[in-house]
């Protein structure tokens, strides 16, 4: 993955791309692309355990038994590892070389205000076939705010 992605930045066929501090530091991002933009605009990797609807009906129940049982303490011990290694990993990016620009709260809500309310679409998708997107948005927007974040933009509010 490295040398294409060298390759890209050095050919411009890529501008930018959004990782999280960790990745910045593993693939020594500062080396081809010096300047990152701390946006904070709640935007999460997935720390997931994911498989496709024709591998999973594949795979015997015992399996699919333990990869419920353990994708929760999996993604939480993920997570976890992520947010601990992430002020290092601003730091070990900026020793590198790399500048962080980081956006300021004016221009933060501005952005958020002026993009589509995808999060809404998406729950309302879900909602039509029957699965609760509303009710997931709402939870999610709570757990953040019952954590202490103030969301830039309220998106569940636009249901």
């Amino acid at each position: 993955m490295l040398p294409n992605f060298y390759k890209m930045v050095q050919t411009g066929v890529v501008d930018a791309a959004m990782l999280w501090p960790e990745a910045a530091k593993t693939f020594k991002i500062a080396e081809v692309a010096p300047y990152m933009l701390k946006a904070d605009l709640g935007a999460v990797n997935s720390k997931t355990v994911t498989v496709n609807k024709y591998v999973w009906n594949k795979l015997p129940d015992e399996v699919k038994d333990v990869l419920q049982k353990v994708a929760l303490k999996y993604r939480d011990h993920i997570a976890g590892v992520a947010m601990d290694r992430a002020s290092a990993s601003l730091e070990a990016y900026k020793a590198g070389g790399g500048t962080v620009v980081e956006m300021s709260a004016d221009d933060r809500a501005a952005w958020a205000k002026s993009i589509p309310n995808i999060a809404v679409d998406w729950a309302k998708k879900l909602d039509a076939a029957g699965a609760p997107g509303s009710d997931m948005l709402k939870a999610y927007t709570q757990k953040l705010k019952d954590a202490g974040f103030t969301p830039v933009r309220d998106w569940a509010a636009e249901l």
